[in-house]
């Protein structure tokens, strides 16, 4: 059986659950304390685009497993991400009717909230395509990405015909002006961060694989360097942050040997994380302002606390909320007969 829990990959989603949760945390104290922080040039929330990649390469591993079984394929991976998205989804809806003045850039719009539970993008009213759980976006990626995998593999060759349907999407939108909010985000380039990390899990199926601590390190540099002097530049975002995003997976794909690394809990703990880290930002950033004075002191003290908050809410979801959910919902394999 091919392992998917890599070492290397578990620490890359703690490193991307961090760099988002950093970014917005960063973005929030700049916004209140009125002052620029030092750190707020690097791209935090580009973790997402890290997160894509790893995604394709997961996907890739799990889906080598259940090939033309596309059915139970999607089934799994709906298992995986929806329920605990459902929850926080319902808890912010929660907030908005009883909070209404507690949820930031966010307002009670009925269709807004059924397409956020059908995962079907929606044009709020300033513009932005989001649904009511506005991070949850990066989940409407990843669905239509596992509705396409799922699609191709009852096919011959599905990778090779998952890549052609995702190109052809995209070359599609940049052509065609569409007008539907669906059509224009299904359409967007980013889709094609899930296709870099096809190309390292075929690599790594191969046994394209060379574990060395140095040049991990080394394409890991290289790749966060990319991605901070990428990130100012017109490049569009799938070459500007999906490039780099990639060389930082392959660092710990390819390249990071097989052996327990510390913060793999963290790895584990990255979806939950990336879910609730918004209410603990929030939650904090109402009690927290009152009482800091508005200096550089004051904005560090708030993204250290609110980090260190977020960070054990995530940790507690995934213990107390996510782990127990998984083991209801995933069946158990039937013990073979002695």
């Amino acid at each position: 059986m091919i392992p998917v829990r890599l070492p290397g990959l578990q620490v890359l989603r703690a490193f991307a659950a961090l760099m988002v949760l950093i970014g917005h945390v960063m973005a929030e104290a700049e916004h209140y304390f009125g002052l620029p922080l030092p750190g707020d040039a690097v791209p935090w929330t580009r973790g997402v685009d890290i997160f894509f990649v790893i995604s394709g390469f997961v996907i890739t591993l799990s889906a080598g497993r259940l090939m033309g079984q596309p059915g139970t394929f999607l089934w799994r991976r709906l298992v995986r991400v929806v329920p605990l998205y459902f929850l926080f989804t319902t808890l912010m809806v929660a907030v908005l009717i009883v909070l209404p003045g507690g949820a930031k850039d966010t307002s009670l719009d009925p269709a807004q909230i059924l397409s956020s539970y059908s995962f079907i993008p929606y044009e709020r009213s300033d513009g932005r395509i989001a649904p009511v759980l506005s991070l949850g976006w990066t989940l409407n990626y990843e669905i239509f990405f596992y509705a396409l995998a799922a699609l191709c593999l009852s096919l011959p060759r599905p990778f090779l015909a998952l890549t052609a349907l995702m190109c052809s999407i995209t070359t599609l939108g940049a052509f065609i002006p569409w007008t539907s909010a669906p059509l224009v985000f299904w359409s967007d380039p980013i889709i094609l961060e899930f296709l870099m990390g096809i190309g390292l899990a075929r690599l790594w199926q191969r046994g394209w694989q060379w574990p060395h601590w140095g040049g991990a390190v080394t394409l890991m540099a290289i790749g966060a360097g990319l991605l901070i002097a990428l990130d100012p530049t017109p490049l569009p975002r799938f070459i500007a942050a999906g490039v780099p995003a990639a060389l930082i997976v392959a660092s710990g794909t390819l390249l990071c040997p097989q052996r327990h690394l510390p913060g793999q809990i963290w790895g584990d703990a990255s979806y939950a994380l990336y879910l609730s880290h918004r209410f603990a930002l929030r939650a904090a950033t109402l009690l927290l302002l009152p009482l800091l004075p508005a200096s550089l002191f004051g904005a560090a003290i708030y993204v250290i606390s609110v980090c260190a908050l977020a960070l054990a809410v995530g940790l507690l979801t995934h213990v107390w909320i996510e782990r127990p959910m998984m083991r209801t919902l995933t069946p158990r394999p039937k013990a073979l007969p002695a």
